[in-house]
C-alpha cells in the first residue's frame, strides 16, 4: 500500500478511572487475549501498510512491551518496521507530547524520511476492522486533502463525547465540532483519517510555527473551510475504549458469536 501508519497511542483519559492508572488505554485487554491497539494493528498490517509508528506517552511500560513483539503483526524491518516513538527530551526540547499535532512535530523526521505519498493517522483505542486500502481509493477518487472515517452512531449513544461532523450531499464536511455541548447530528469521526504526506508535513510545521498542537481543533477545524476534507462512512462494528462503561460493553459483544466470527473468521 503507498501509505505509512501513525498511530496514536500517548493520551491519558480520565473516565477510565482506576483502570488506566497503571496501563494506556490502548493497552488493555480485549476478548482475554488482545489489547485495543492490536485491533488498529491488525487493519494497518492486513491493509499492506508495512511501516507503522506508534507515538506513546503516558503509562507506556506495558504497551511498549507488547509492541516489542512486533512479529506478530508481519511488520518486518525490511519491508519497513514498526517504530514506538516515546518523547525524548534534547538540547532543543524538554517538553512532553502537548497534543496530538505535536506528538507528530516530535517525530517528523519519521514523515521526512518516509517515501510512501499518503499517511493513514489512527487512534489506538477503537475496535474495528477496515481496508485502508478502500478508504485512500475513497480520498484519491474525490480528490481530498484530508479524508475523515465516520460512522452514524445508534439511537441513545452519547454523542457529546466524540467529535461530530456534518457533510454535504457529496460527502463533504461542512461543519466539525470537538465533543459539543449538544450534538447537532448523529455522526461521528472515528478518529481515522488520510492524508497526503507532504501536506500533513506542512501543516504540522505550520501549527508548530503558531504553537498549536492538537490535529483535530488545529487542522481539522482550523481548515474545513479551506480545504477539501471528505468523509468516509464505515457501517459496521466500531467501539472505541473511551470510559469504563465503553470497555465493559466492549468485552461483553466478544460474548457474542456474530462479533467474534466478524472479526477473527
Amino acid at each position: 500500500m503507498r501509505a505509512i501508519g501513525i498511530i496514536l497511542a500517548g493520551g491519558n483519559n480520565h473516565r477510565m478511572k482506576e483502570l488506566s492508572q497503571k496501563r494506556a488505554v490502548c493497552a488493555m485487554p480485549i476478548a482475554g487475549s488482545y489489547r485495543s491497539i492490536d485491533f488498529t494493528l491488525s487493519n494497518m498490517s492486513n491493509s499492506h501498510i508495512q511501516k507503522v509508528a506508534v507515538l506513546t506517552q503516558y503509562n507506556a511500560k506495558s504497551l511498549n512491551e507488547h509492541l516489542n513483539s512486533s512479529k506478530w503483526w508481519d511488520f518486518g524491518r525490511k519491508q519497513g518496521g514498526l517504530y514506538v516513538f516515546t518523547p525524548v527530551v534534547t538540547a532543543e526540547n524538554s517538553n512532553w507530547y502537548r497534543g496530538t499535532a505535536d506528538a507528530m512535530y516530535q517525530n517528523l523526521d519519521f514523515l521526512k524520511n518516509s517515501h510512501e505519498p499518503y499517511v493513514v493517522i489512527a487512534s489506538g483505542d477503537g475496535v474495528y476492522k477496515i481496508d485502508f486500502n478502500k478508504v485512500l481509493e475513497y480520498h484519491i477518487e474525490k480528490k481530498a486533502d484530508i479524508t475523515v472515517v465516520c460512522r452514524d452512531m445508534e439511537k441513545g449513544t452519547n454523542i457529546e463525547r466524540f467529535g461530530t461532523v456534518k457533510m454535504n450531499e457529496e460527502s463533504r464536511i461542512e461543519e466539525f465540532e470537538e465533543k459539543p455541548l449538544q450534538a447537532k447530528t448523529n455522526t461521528i469521526s472515528c478518529g481515522i483519517y488520510v492524508i497526503r504526506r507532504r501536506l500533513l508535513i506542512e501543516m504540522i510545521e505550520k501549527c508548530a510555527e503558531e504553537d498549536r498542537h492538537d490535529f483535530v481543533k488545529d487542522i481539522l477545524i482550523r481548515y474545513k473551510d479551506i480545504k477539501r476534507i471528505f468523509g468516509y462512512k464505515m457501517k459496521d462494528y466500531w467501539r472505541n475504549i473511551a470510559s469504563v462503561e465503553d470497555y465493559y460493553n466492549t468485552n461483553m459483544d466478544f460474548l457474542k458469536p456474530e462479533v467474534r466470527n466478524y472479526f477473527f473468521k
